[in-house]
């Protein structure tokens, strides 16, 4: 058995970065993996090649991205008449305007995605002569891409779907033809239990289950963990308005001294909004002699778990106002690190209150984090101890890579098996 896989650009060492994780597994289990990287642009993909240099794995092949004028202006008859209605449907609906505009927007940009995609898709099956009987059609994304199978005419085995955060939840962002893409799939795996049963009620079908993502961690992690004089928080996200990174430099402006503590927080993660925040944290924070603070931009993967292995964290931070199930926060469990998150999507299934961190209400005040922040920096030893073995505990039962991706894989088999 086969995989097609379509991301939004893996296996480019910026996109799709946990794609990785999962086909270190997946490879085990199938015989071919063939990734259809489509890097979404402001309306078109971008033109892809030689991504197999970032691939080790011998049994994956990486397909090279193309497309001409045709491929734009000769578009998929059933894609017209779906974004035709889709358009229609949009118009008479009671949403307020801006949400149609952006729906119209998107329907605008996943025709012409989508039928590059399908151009795509053609052209890999044909020059690597994948047999599509034995072959599972999977979309790494819940969006155009799921689309672009969902309107897949040849007969795979298994078309199936993962979803997420902005690919999922319509009050967070327009989310058109959903009700077609499942009709025309066999499941989606969403990535937190909250996500499945939203697409269950909201669609009326049974077609979602969930299905967590993991991560890896081969570092011997100390079960002991002890707090140092410097108390070190960590925070890793993408520097963009969704994430709130300037309400954590508000949280640390409220905290006064305490006792033989001294405050360092490291922020990982680059975006649009990385040099307002610089800015920001040295106006708010640059004369308070009892903190510090460092953005490091930019990390690969590996980078940042290496980093997690040696730097004595103390403390994980994540207050987004939207999420699916961070696997930000799986990452820095496995290192034993608490987490205090905003209750936000999935993120209550690995963060459970007073046992591996907090939980902070999604319109929490600068006074709640910076109570909790301090709550850790001056709790006992043995009482933060507990904290980190939780943490570490979490991760093991249910965010282990080694585990969450064989039993997706097993899944996917099954599925594929019952079908015939």
């Amino acid at each position: 058995m086969n995989i097609i896989l379509l991301t939004t650009g893996y296996p480019h060492p910026k996109r799709d970065v946990f794609v990785g994780n999962e086909i270190d597994i997946l490879s085990k289990f199938f015989d071919k993996i063939y990734i259809v990287p489509v890097w979404p642009g402001k309306v078109l993909p971008k033109k892809l090649k030689n991504l197999k240099q970032y691939v080790q794995n011998q049994k994956v092949e990486v397909a090279d991205i193309s497309f001409g004028l045709k491929d734009i202006l000769i578009l998929n008859p059933k894609l017209v008449a779906l974004m035709v209605k889709e358009i229609f449907r949009t118009m008479f609906s009671k949403k307020p305007f801006s949400h149609k505009i952006l729906n119209l927007w998107m329907v605008f940009r996943w025709t012409f995605l989508t039928n590059i995609t399908l151009a795509n898709l053609r052209e890999i099956i044909k020059e690597y002569n994948i047999p599509v009987q034995d072959t599972i059609l999977y979309s790494y994304w819940f969006h155009f891409l799921a689309l672009s199978i969902a309107l897949c005419n040849q007969p795979f085995a298994l078309k199936v779907s993962r979803a997420h955060r902005g690919d999922l939840y319509e009050e967070a962002y327009p989310q058109p033809c959903k009700r077609f893409i499942l009709e025309n799939i066999d499941k989606v795996f969403a990535c937190s239990k909250m996500g499945a049963e939203y697409i269950n009620k909201r669609y009326c079908t049974d077609k979602a289950e969930v299905s967590y993502l993991g991560t890896f961690n081969r570092q011997n992690v100390k079960s002991d963990k002890k707090k140092g004089e410097i108390f070190k928080i960590v925070s890793c996200a993408r520097v963009v308005p969704v994430k709130r990174i300037d309400r954590i430099v508000d949280s640390l402006e409220k905290i006064e001294k305490i006792d033989n503590v001294k405050i360092s927080w490291t922020h990982i993660g680059d975006g649009e909004l990385l040099e307002k925040i610089k800015l920001y944290a040295q106006e708010k924070l640059g004369k308070k002699s009892n903190i510090e603070f460092k953005f490091l931009g930019f990390m690969k993967n590996e980078d940042i778990l290496n980093l997690y292995a040696t730097e004595n964290f103390n403390l994980f931070i994540n207050v987004s106002r939207s999420e699916g199930l961070p696997v930000s926060i799986m990452e820095a469990m496995s290192y034993a690190i608490p987490v205090v998150a905003t209750d936000v999507g999935g993120t209550k299934e690995i963060v459970k209150n007073g046992i591996n961190g907090f939980l902070l209400d999604k319109n929490f005040l600068d006074n709640d984090l910076a109570n909790l922040i301090e709550k850790f920096a001056t709790m006992s030893e043995e009482e933060y101890k507990n904290f980190c073995l939780a943490a570490r505990r979490t991760w093991e039962e249910n965010f282990n890579a080694q585990k969450c991706y064989e039993d997706f894989a097993e899944r996917l088999l099954a599925l594929s098996a019952s079908k015939k």
